[in-house]
């Protein structure tokens, strides 16, 4: 029954955690991107630098735009040792920057014109972090560095920022920790493009007709991380139904078998129970006098010499009359119970406790002689007195210890305890009155 529910269930669930895993697959390779446009529409500061500033050079830039292009004019005079232009992007202002971790490729289209063509173009990424730079000082910005030649290149070319690492020379320069010295896209200030290392003296242009960034909203890790967890939720909520549905039919055999037991111990339990309520008292639980003395006979035939000295101890509670007419007899009844409930919790359990009446109760103590039953009686007092009573009441109650012998008559010793448990209730009740 369980596997002819549960299949199609399954089937289903495996055809539709593999449609969504093709379809995520397939959509984080072939889409899923996130784009930034620095050309064309960018939305960023576009500037030219070049020697000039500090430096002492004497090349001179500039940048125009040329419909959705950028223009990087680039006069280059040898007065500074490196000679360069350089076609700036900025991102941000130091000490914030923009985050470009979430990106993690960058697609070009530039060609170069005038003298060295064929020179290479570098590409430069700088990096705030407030462990080792500064505001204001340009030269504390972590640089990375690629070169690429962009004849080489005619139809534009794509390639992993991970390859863009960090220049040399800016580590000769700033020596770092190891924990800080790989490259980092978290706070990127500035993105630019730049003339050769070593340019010849005259007229270079740089035109830029793409400069992007790719990236997927979801990276391939995470979204592989993500489906892998989907199939273990997946998988542990079949083996949690799987369970349940086994359990439920064990339970129901269980039921069965536990149906067909009771049938068989019906008369059992029935023969057991008028046993039970033939020997005990209905509302304590307690035995009741015939309960007590079946099982005082037991003990003498089996020459239990042991059982002596006794202690007899008579328990009554003490204004029963006025608990029930002011609280009820439900109310009584509960006091009754709860008085033999006490008792049996701060007795030893050979120790025998006998419903004598209706507000009576008789404790007998094996191998305890009078004084340990009197101390026993006064703990149980004690207990008793200081209890929790339905309806706020206050119930205590009086004690008669006797000791029973080896030889003595049983009405005998009964006696003696009855008797002082009428001394105590005299005497003030609430107390334990030890008899002769």
């Amino acid at each position: 029954m369980i596997v002819d529910v549960q299949v199609p269930w399954l089937r289903r669930l495996l055809f539709a955690l593999l449609a969504i895993s093709a379809i995520a697959l397939v959509w984080n390779h072939w889409g899923m991107e996130r784009r930034l446009q620095l050309v064309p529409n960018g939305r960023f500061a576009v500037t030219s630098t070049d020697d000039r500033g500090g430096d002492g050079g004497s090349s001179v830039s500039s940048v125009r735009r040329q419909g959705s292009r950028l223009v990087l004019d680039c006069d280059i005079g040898l007065r500074y040792q490196f000679p360069f232009c350089e076609l700036l992007f900025t991102l941000a202002e130091p000490p914030d920057g923009l985050d470009l971790s979430r990106y993690d490729t960058l697609h070009l289209r530039i060609s170069s014109q005038g003298k060295d063509a064929q020179a290479p173009v570098r590409l430069f990424i700088r990096q705030f972090n407030p462990r080792y730079s500064r505001p204001g000082d340009v030269g504390s910005l972590k640089v990375h560095e690629i070169a690429f030649v962009p004849a080489h290149y005619p139809n534009g070319l794509s390639f992993a920022l991970d390859r863009v690492g960090v220049a040399s020379w800016w580590t000769d320069e700033h020596p770092l920790p190891m924990e800080l010295s790989g490259h980092e896209r978290d706070r990127v200030v500035t993105i630019s493009l730049s003339t050769p290392g070593k340019a010849e003296a005259g007229m270079h242009t740089l035109v830029v007709e793409r400069f992007e960034l790719i990236g997927k909203w979801v990276s391939p890790g995470n979204l592989s991380t993500g489906l892998v967890a989907m199939w273990v939720l997946a998988i542990l909520a079949y083996l949690a139904a799987d369970t349940w549905a086994t359990r439920r039919q064990l339970l129901h055999s269980s039921r069965l078998q536990a149906s067909l037991r009771r049938a068989n111990e019906s008369l059992r339990n029935q023969k057991e129970s008028l046993a039970q309520q033939a020997h005990h008292d209905a509302l304590t639980g307690a035995l009741n006098r015939h309960g007590l003395g079946e099982v005082l006979v037991g003990q003498a035939r089996h020459a239990d010499d042991g059982m002596f000295p006794m202690s007899l101890v008579f328990i009554d509670i003490d204004h029963f009359k006025q608990i029930n007419d002011k609280a009820g007899h439900q109310v009584g009844d509960e006091v009754i119970r709860q008085v033999a409930d006490i008792v049996r919790a701060q007795v030893q359990r050979s120790d025998l406790l006998a419903r004598w009446g209706g507000e009576e109760f008789l404790l007998l103590c094996r191998r305890t002689a009078a004084a340990e039953g009197a101390r026993v009686a006064e703990r149980l007092r004690t207990e008793l007195a200081g209890a929790a009573w339905p309806g706020g009441l206050k119930v205590t109650c009086s004690f008669g210890v006797a000791e029973w012998r080896r030889g003595q008559d049983f009405s005998e010793a009964i006696h003696s305890a009855d008797a002082a448990m009428y001394s105590a209730k005299r005497a003030g009740r609430n107390r334990v009155v030890r008899g002769a």
